[in-house]
């Protein structure tokens, strides 16, 4: 009884993301051990996004709660704690719960567009908003990865870079998923600090300028025909005017 208390204690103490841990390992451990008794594929349907999501309509979030590789779940522990605590501590907690789920639920939009026939698991596109989210926040954070310490802008661009290269090569439909993340990130980015403005400037072209130039220069001499007449002119500004008039 106080084993299961302190566990109850013990989990309530911790922050809304902590939990979203613990039940991502908690998930994977059942998968994990759903071998031995031959069901891991039941597990995947449960949890899975597929074309027939209106089956289990459910699965647009809970996809983003199962994790098949080790090192998958690692990794995605990794930014998660990472991207929620370097946004949380300058926004609150709320703004990376919306941002996470928010991400979730678009990138399974995009994904069920695509037409794939493949399940999609895995929490990446959640990961993808808070981490565009960040880039776009503070992209000269600072990010200690082991002895080294690199700014979070550059460790971006490798991530938007392995997502490219996915994104067009055959079959990776899973990367989708990641563009919805991004998408909904940069929208709620620029939903709290406004969009941005393209000013429309009125575009001189070369030929207007042009024309404008030489109309100057013809009213000019116009004006110094009106002051001395004609015969004041020079040669050039007889002909350039010759010129002007036969154009007309």
């Amino acid at each position: 009884m106080n084993f299961q208390n302190n566990i109850n204690i013990n989990f309530s103490n911790l922050n809304f993301f902590q939990k979203i841990i613990g039940i991502n390992i908690l998930v994977f451990i059942i998968y994990r051990l759903s071998a031995v008794f031959g069901f891991q594929q039941k597990i995947i349907f449960l949890f899975s996004l597929e074309m027939n999501i209106l089956t289990k309509p459910w699965s647009i979030i809970s996809y983003a709660f199962i994790h098949q590789g080790l090192f998958e779940l690692i990794f995605m522990i990794f930014l998660i704690l990472f991207t929620t605590n370097s946004i949380s501590n300058l926004l609150g907690e709320k703004t990376s719960i919306n941002l996470y789920f928010i991400g979730i639920f678009f990138g399974g939009v995009i994904y069920l567009f695509t037409g794939s026939q493949s399940p999609l698991i895995g929490a990446s596109a959640g990961i993808s908003a808070l981490l565009i989210f960040l880039l776009l926040l503070s992209p000269d954070l600072e990010l200690r990865i082991f002895r080294f310490t690199i700014k979070y802008k550059y460790l971006m661009a490798f991530i938007l870079f392995t997502d490219f290269l996915k994104l067009i090569s055959p079959g990776q439909f899973g990367v989708y998923s990641h563009l919805g993340g991004y998408l909904a990130g940069i929208y709620y980015y620029y939903s709290l600090y406004g969009f941005p403005k393209f000013i429309k400037r009125k575009k001189t072209s070369l030929k207007k300028h042009t024309n404008e130039k030489k109309q100057t220069k013809v009213d000019k001499i116009l004006d110094k025909i009106s002051k001395s007449g004609y015969d004041s002119l020079d040669e050039d500004e007889k002909e350039y005017l010759f010129k002007q008039g036969e154009k007309k």
